[in-house]
């Protein structure tokens, strides 16, 4: 069982959005959209009690309306089909389980299954005596339904779901009243069944040191300590010193206590006839306690308690304790689901050890044996996998809305069927190119208010340098991010992968018209064979140059506009495009570039003319205005996300 998608509704900042859950579920957006409070959310649905209070302000409208999350279960088991009972649709993987909690405070929660209509008056009570008049009721005036005599509430309840378990074409869709799931009333269901942990930004170590469901080291011991030998020990230990307690009882009481029963006897028969009085000592029962671990922290030969520790070494206690559990964890001992949720993974951590967390959480939901779901909130690309792209939720707030209203929160997804579509006709085998797109820089961009996607190093340096000197075309203070995507054919999947997250991209690419006439140059003929080599050579290059200019036309009209096999250079309002590369530009438009090159590569001991450190150190330094096409194609990409470029200009760098 897992949690396939949450429906949240005036909780906060949230008031109406879905958001869908895979085995690694990332939400990622600017500060304050309610990424975090999806997780919260959660938390109250799943761990919430009456005594959980949600103050007026929690709620997106104050005081009206209820505040309600639905979260749907899929991948259920048959075991899980028992434990719901008949809160799940007759033989469904599915499950909608809603909580309520009104104005007034009070709470609810309900269950979307599959029920025959006649039984819901009977379900309806919650009294035995009223359920047991309406079930004889339904008997008595449709006896075609054959149901059962019953003496019990149990044996009503059991009645009904065996008759609808017999009857699923008769069952209509019906929302089912649940008290018991999440210790409401009675013993909790899910506990056990499927928890879900919530490690906060402000974590607090001593609680979630504890042993216990709630807390994650418990629920980290409940998987990789089997208690069960020495449990029953315990209760054999237990057993036996009840046995003991009539021997010691009978040694140190018996004859004071029949020495007072006779007395209180006698005293009593003063007053009436035939009674006597009897003392004896009260049995007490012995339960045996469940073991339980503590943790704490030793240093320098010093035992000290985790929450002693400071903030890095508490989240790299969190970090070890899950990679002890991916490698060693056994399912069987707690067998039940669990959702791990963790607000702000990448907190007081290393780079070094936010890569080694992220990859140990993805261990752990990627195998099926742990039945372990992750989710969490973040601002660290560290923790976004861009091939798996889809795992990924942006999380956005348009502060436009009515007067009154709470600004609208969306929650966008991509798949990876979203992005083929977008690109059929432009670009085929998606998949396939998924893993080298993992190796770029596109998850940086998925933070950005925008993107400027480039084919190569060269073109980033130079946007970068140059986007650093002016704040009218500064990139970095309006949140767009320039990201090197490795090539042509990936800008096609980069811009696909963005635009379904709702991240504006602009894109810059090279027309690469002097393609034939560089690699002519750069041909170093075989002499020995020298009409073969010829051969292969232009069949090659009529092909590279054939590809070329496919990939120039289908760029062009999948940005919207007229194919062509070599663009101009220029830079319109979504795109910019050489003619050829970036470097003809430099070299002939760029009053001293080629200066200036020179001496940032002698200064920092570059060897390489084409070096993404040298061209970025020389767009910084120079002194010279750029040519006019990089003006515009800063000031459009800016554009994307600012609607007019400040007013005043700092000065160059």
């Amino acid at each position: 069982m897992r949690i396939s998608r949450v429906w949240i509704k005036n909780f906060r900042c949230l008031a109406d959005v879905e958001v869908r859950f895979d085995e690694v579920t990332t939400l990622i957006g600017p500060n304050g959209v309610g990424k975090s409070t999806v997780l919260r959310a959660l938390d109250w649905f799943f761990n919430g009690s009456k005594s959980d209070v949600l103050l007026d302000e929690d709620r997106t409208r104050g005081v009206e309306g209820n505040v309600a999350v639905g979260v749907e279960f899929d991948r259920l088991t048959e075991a899980d089909r028992e434990e719901f009972g008949k809160h799940v649709p007759v033989q469904s993987e599915r499950c909608v389980i809603w909580k309520f909690r009104r104005p007034d405070g009070t709470e609810m929660m309900s269950a979307n299954a599959r029920a025959f209509p006649a039984f819901a008056a009977i379900r309806e009570v919650t009294g035995a005596t009223e359920m047991r008049a309406r079930y004889q009721q339904l008997r008595v005036e449709s006896p075609e339904l054959e149901l059962p005599a019953v003496k019990s509430k149990p044996e009503v309840e059991a009645a009904l779901k065996a008759w609808e378990l017999d009857n699923p074409d008769r069952l209509d869709d019906a929302d089912v009243a649940v008290t018991n799931l999440f210790g409401f009333n009675g013993q909790a269901k899910m506990s056990g069944l499927f928890d879900y942990v919530f490690v906060s930004a402000d974590m607090r170590a001593e609680e979630e040191a504890k042993d216990g469901r709630t807390a994650l080291i418990g629920r980290i011991l409940e998987r990789t300590v089997d208690r069960a030998a020495a449990d029953e020990d315990i209760s054999v230990l237990a057993a036996d010193v009840e046995a003991k307690q009539d021997e010691i009882f009978a040694r140190n009481f018996a004859e004071q206590l029949r020495t007072l029963s006779t007395s209180l006897s006698e005293a009593v028969g003063q007053y009436t006839v035939g009674r006597a009085v009897k003392v004896q000592a009260t049995k007490q029962e012995i339960k045996p306690p469940r073991t339980q671990f503590s943790l704490s922290i030793s240093d320098s030969s010093i035992d000290t308690p985790v929450g002693k520790q400071g903030h890095g070494f508490q989240r790299t206690l969190l970090i070890a304790a899950l990679q002890l559990l991916a490698k060693h964890g056994n399912a069987e001992r707690g067998s039940g689901a669990i959702c791990l949720a963790i607000e702000e993974p990448e907190l007081f951590q290393h780079p070094v050890q936010a890569r080694t967390f992220a990859s140990v959480l993805r261990t752990l939901a990627e195998d099926e044996a742990q039945n372990i779901q992750v989710a969490y909130a973040t601002h660290s690309p560290h923790f976004i996998d861009p091939s798996r792209f889809e795992q990924v939720r942006r999380v956005t707030r348009d502060p436009k809305s009515e007067k009154g209203c709470a600004p609208t929160v969306t929650v966008r997804s991509a798949s990876v069927e979203s992005v083929e579509k977008r690109l059929v006709g432009y670009f085929d085998n998606v998949r396939n190119r998924l893993p080298a797109i993992a190796e770029t820089t596109l998850a940086e961009a998925l933070f950005s208010s925008g993107a400027v996607l480039v084919e190569g190093s060269s073109d980033k340096a130079v946007i970068a340098g140059l986007a650093e000197k002016s704040a009218k075309t500064s990139l970095l203070n309006c949140g767009v991010t320039v990201v090197d995507v490795n090539g042509k054919s990936n800008l096609f999947i980069g811009h696909a992968i963005l635009a379904e997250l709702g991240v504006p991209c602009y894109v810059l690419f090279d027309g690469d018209s002097g393609l034939e006439d560089r690699k002519r140059c750069n041909a170093k003929p075989d002499e020995k064979d020298l009409e073969a080599w010829t051969r292969k050579f232009e069949a090659d290059l009529a092909r590279d140059l054939a590809k070329n200019t496919k990939d120039n036309r289908n760029l062009l009209q999948y940005l919207g506009t007229t194919p062509s096999d070599y663009p101009e250079t220029h830079a319109h309002a979504s795109y910019a495009a050489f003619a050829d590369t970036i470097e003809p530009l430099l070299d002939a438009e760029w009053p001293g570039w080629r200066e200036k090159l020179s001496e940032v590569m002698k200064d920092n001991l570059i060897a390489s003319k084409k070096n993404a450190l040298a061209y970025l150190l020389t767009a910084r330094q120079i002194a010279s205005e750029p040519p006019e096409f990089f003006t515009a194609l800063l000031r459009n990409a800016r554009n994307m996300v600012v609607s007019e470029p400040p007013a005043e200009e700092n000065p160059a760098a």
